[in-house]
């Protein structure tokens, strides 16, 4: 049997503008799976797909978030007319329960695939029966919905392919390793409760009386992978190590917050206990020894502030030479509590401050079109972006999304005239930062041609995924190169090859 993985994986409408150098873990995952089952797998990513060549396989995977729905719904528009082969789709798009109603799949995977692909697999591919999947019954033209599969508690059966070369520019991506499943935050969207307020919920609890999901109201990752669980050191090194032998440089430790990494059992508490030090510590410092022996760089994504203190900067200053990424998503006090954040902005900023005072890069991210938004609170979060952009070195703005199985699941943005205000601010201050890069001379790794000047190039930070365009770098294609920038943009730097 030969199965095709299809990474449509922030694709969108199909082209792949931004994060053009992030590989998730999803699809690696998946092949995992198939390869330790005895089942031939190759990933390709939507944009390399000669949909020719489909219906060579027996079984193809569609991986994709909820943003991608249109690339997804023409991509299986595509494979019907080429191919006969089964097609499952999963990733958080597959949260939809009624997502085949809408895809003509033949079988989607809701949350966590590591068991329900093996018991595909033995069923020889039918989903009748098996608990986390949706599937199309054609005997009777309707929709079947199996139950939900429990949450996933031997982290053993995380088996990540390394074989990273699916993908053209390994040599230059952040490549996603996961260290943390679930999160740690089950406190409620008091949005949602009555009087926008429960005392219930006050450090979170693992059923809520109103039935609201749990976890910040925008968010679905409680829902789908429950409370915080850490994969054992030894396998997340051991991953680690295969891919830097592969030819990785950038190796990024994924998480919902890192900071619950070994912090304690069905951690439903995002406040206590504290971080585990002696842990993080050991997972970073052997990351460091790989790093070093390789020539690479190791980053951690995603951060609650609540959880960051002087001891934690003080031992990923000594590991790491990279960003931290910390979610923000409301500079209004009051909108964080109604939203379920764990997290104020006076931690956000506490934050900031003391990644600046260890010469942490941090990059913050915000949310506009929330439930819950006024002009209130865009223009709180509007002067919390400019008090801490000295501390800083991006903000990350998304546009709100309803996501499937979140406590906002039912929600539409709420655009208004304010909203886009916080869009414009970022913009504004990611160019005051990018500025200050000009005439620095900096290492990049040059990934791929430009999409419209093919003399130039597009390269990358090692220490960050900030886009740079190098003129006159194509012929440079898989290369550290040292480039002096000239000119800063919103989204990217522009620069010229260096040399000694």
């Amino acid at each position: 049997m030969k199965s095709l993985i299809i990474d449509c994986l922030a694709y969108i409408d199909g082209k792949r503008v931004l994060a053009r150098d992030v590989i998730g873990a999803g699809p690696r995952t998946v092949k995992g799976i198939l390869q330790n089952e005895g089942i031939n797998a190759k990933i390709i990513p939507i944009e390399d797909l000669n949909i020719n060549e489909t219906k060579k396989y027996d079984v193809i995977f569609i991986s994709a978030m909820t943003s991608d729905f249109k690339c997804v719904k023409r991509l299986v528009e595509k494979l019907k007319l080429k191919t006969n082969s089964k097609i499952i789709i999963g990733g958080p798009i597959a949260n939809d329960l009624y997502l085949l109603e809408k895809i003509e799949g033949d079988i989607s995977i809701v949350g966590e695939g590591e068991i329900t692909i093996r018991e595909l697999i033995k069923k020889d591919f039918n989903a009748e029966g098996v608990k986390g999947t949706t599937y199309w019954d054609y005997d009777n033209d309707e929709l079947k919905i199996n139950p939900l599969r429990e949450i996933l508690t031997d982290l053993k059966l995380i088996t990540p392919s390394t074989e990273i070369k699916d993908y053209k520019n390994y040599f230059s991506a952040r490549v996603y390793v996961e260290v943390v499943r679930g999160c740690s935050n089950f406190k409620r969207p008091l949005l949602l409760c009555t009087n926008k307020k429960c005392n219930l919920c006050k450090n979170g609890t693992l059923k809520c009386p109103l039935n609201i999901n749990p976890g910040c109201g925008f968010c679905s990752v409680p829902s789908v992978f429950g409370y915080a669980r850490s994969r054992d050191e030894e396998d997340i090194l051991i991953e680690i190590e295969e891919l830097l032998k592969e030819g990785v440089k950038k190796i990024v430790l994924s998480a919902p917050d890192f900071l619950d990494y070994k912090r304690g059992e069905k951690l439903i508490n995002p406040y206590y206990p504290e971080p585990n030090y002696e842990a993080i510590e050991s997972l970073l410092s052997k990351c460091k020894e790989l790093a070093d022996k390789y020539k690479a760089n190791i980053l951690v994504e995603n951060i609650k502030a609540n959880l960051f203190n002087e001891r934690v900067a003080k031992i990923f200053s000594k590991y790491l030479k990279t960003s931290i990424y910390i979610g923000c998503e409301s500079g209004d006090e009051e909108h964080c509590r109604l939203l379920g954040r764990p997290s104020t902005p006076n931690d956000v900023l506490k934050t900031v401050k003391l990644a600046k005072k260890y010469n942490l890069k941090a990059q913050v991210y915000f949310i506009y079109g929330l439930p819950g938004e006024n002009e209130r609170t865009v223009k709180n979060t509007i002067n919390f972006m400019h008090k801490i952009k000295n501390y800083i070195d991006k903000i990350t703005v998304y546009k709100f999304r309803p996501l499937p199985m979140s406590a906002f699941q039912n929600f539409k943005p709420n655009i208004s005239k304010y909203s886009l205000l916080i869009k414009e601010t970022a913009n504004k201050i990611n160019l005051e930062i990018k500025k200050k890069y000009i005439g620095k001379i900096l290492e990049v790794i040059i990934s791929e041609r430009h999409f419209k000047n093919k003399n130039d190039a597009i390269g990358y930070l090692p220490d960050s995924g900030l886009m740079v365009v190098v003129k006159n770098g194509s012929q440079y294609i898989g290369k550290i190169k040292k480039v002096k920038i000239i000119k800063a943009y919103k989204k990217y730097l522009e620069g010229i090859l260096w040399r000694d």
